[in-house]
Order: C-alpha cells, then structure tokens, then sequence
C-alpha cells in the first residue's frame, strides 16, 4: 500500500473520529448526569486519537514522539515548578482525584500535549499558511501566535474549573473571577516555550503528502470551534447561586456568561483567521521531503 493512499486513509478516519467526538464532546456539557461523564471520557479518547493520527502525518511517528516528549517534560516542570515555588503559573493547588505526581495530576499533562498540538497547527496555519512561509518566520512566529491560541483555550475555562467546578484553587485569588493575571502570563510562557523548543527541530521530520490537503488544516479549525461551542451551552444549563473565594461572591452564571464573551474572541476569532488563511491560501503546503 503506497504512503499516499495510507495517509489519506488516516486523514478520513481523524475525520470520522472528529464527527463522533464533536458530539460526544456537546454532549458531554450538557446536563445529563451519569451521560454526559461517560460522554466526556469517550470524547477525550477520541480528541487523543485524532491528535496522534493527525500529527503522525506531518511529522511521522518520529516527530510525534519527539512532540509528546517535549511538551510532556516541559508542561510537568512548569506545573510542579509553580505548585512548589509559584512560576510560572502563581501558586495553586490541583484537586483532581488520581495520582498527582509533585502535585500534577497526569490528566494535565496529557491536556498540554493534545490542546498544545491543535493551537500549535493553528498556529502554522494563521503564520505560514502551513508551510509555504519562510522557514524564519515558521520557527520563530509560530510558537507566538501558538501559545496565544492556547492560553486562549485557558482563558474563559479557568474561572469555571476553579471558582465553579473546583478543580483548582489559587493560594491568592484575583482578577478574572478569582483566576490572576499571572495564570494567563504563565500559559502565555509555558506554551511558547515548548513550542518554540520544538519549532527548532520539527522540520527534521518528514511530511505525507496528505498535509497538501485542505481538509487536513481544516480539521483542528473543526475541533477548535467545537470546543468554543461548550460555552453556550454551559451558559444556558448555568446553576444558580454564587460562588465564594476569600472576601469576593460570584454569580455563578456570571462566570459562565462571562466564558462565552471571552471565548468570541479568544477561541472564535483565530479560528476566523485560520479559515481565511486556508480560503485564500494556494496550495496549502510544501512538501520538501517524502514520507518515509
């Protein structure tokens, strides 16, 4: 079986994983109790999938390796850094069940990886239309724009995983809800970081064929946008009552109403960006070397 007619095959199966985990995903912000904790375990199964299927393509499975490594290494030593010593992130306590190796439960690391590679394909897109840019700007520019798209993800859901679900907690709460300012700066850092270690040696590995396709660019704009759309319906099914942290109250469905205006133009916006890029973009990419 040729490499091309390999790749695509991958390509149309992220794609029907997309379909199914789009809807488990919605439904697993929906209010229906026992379904929607199922529905949330089978739709971080499937974004995996589709994260490990996507990024073998462009990479191989070399530079899938080498990904994971780098932000799995990177993400844990900032989180544990912060949770001890309070950087980048401020300190902050983890409340997840599970093992929390130095207080880092492995559910975020994971988060890191696969969020960290759809921003970072964004990112590639928004910058260099996915590889027709100058290499300069590919390895440099990119890590930027990425880790702004994924402290994006960060930004309207942190107020409701700490203040709402308690999933986390700040040692000095402030600013958005009780999320600091320095949380946002710490994604900002963190992002860049690993993604820019790893711009630095991603184009040693080689590409299929298949990443020429619009289709497959289209793909994590899909997952993106899908993401952004847990806002209104959280909103909507918003409980009632307040939230209290230190001497500050919260009306819970502020908190809420507050994620789908930040998510407009945190999570919807790029993704804007990224679909005209891919509208006015020729070929989509720039194939330098075969896929082995």
């Amino acid at each position: 079986m040729g490499t091309k007619e390999t790749g695509s095959k991958r390509l149309v199966i992220c794609w029907g994983l997309a379909v199914v985990w789009l809807a488990a995903f919605l439904l697993s912000v929906s209010p229906l109790g026992k379904f929607s904790a199922a529905a949330a375990g089978i739709g971080a199964l499937l974004m995996l999938l589709i994260f490990v299927l996507q990024a073998s393509l462009i990479y191989g499975w070399k530079g899938l390796g080498a990904y994971v490594v780098i932000v799995a290494v990177i993400a844990f030593g900032l989180e544990a850094n912060s949770i001890a010593h309070g950087f980048p992130f401020g300190f902050y306590v983890h409340h997840q069940p599970g093992p929390k190796p130095l207080g880092v439960p492995i559910p975020v690391v994971l988060g890191y990886v696969v969020l960290g590679w759809y921003a970072w394909i964004l990112g590639r897109l928004i910058v260099d239309a996915g590889g027709s840019g100058p290499a300069a700007l590919r390895r440099f520019a990119t890590p930027v724009v990425a880790s702004f798209i994924l402290a994006g993800y960060d930004y309207p859901y942190d107020p409701i995983g700490s203040a709402v679900l308690h999933m986390w907690s700040y040692r000095n709460p402030s600013g958005q809800f009780g999320v600091p300012l320095i949380n946002t700066l710490g994604w900002l850092f963190t992002g860049w970081l690993f993604f820019q270690v790893f711009a630095l040696v991603a184009d040693r590995f080689a590409a299929s064929a298949t990443i020429a396709h619009r289709r497959f660019w289209l793909l994590p704009v899909v997952v993106w946008l899908g993401m952004a759309l847990q806002y209104p319906i959280m909103f909507a099914n918003a409980p009632a009552g307040n939230v209290v942290l230190g001497v500050r109250s919260f009306i819970t469905s502020d908190i809420y109403e507050a994620a789908v205006a930040a998510s407009l133009f945190s999570m919807v916006f790029p993704v804007l960006i990224a679909l005209l890029r891919l509208a006015q973009s020729g070929p989509v990419a720039t194939i330098e070397r075969a896929y082995p």
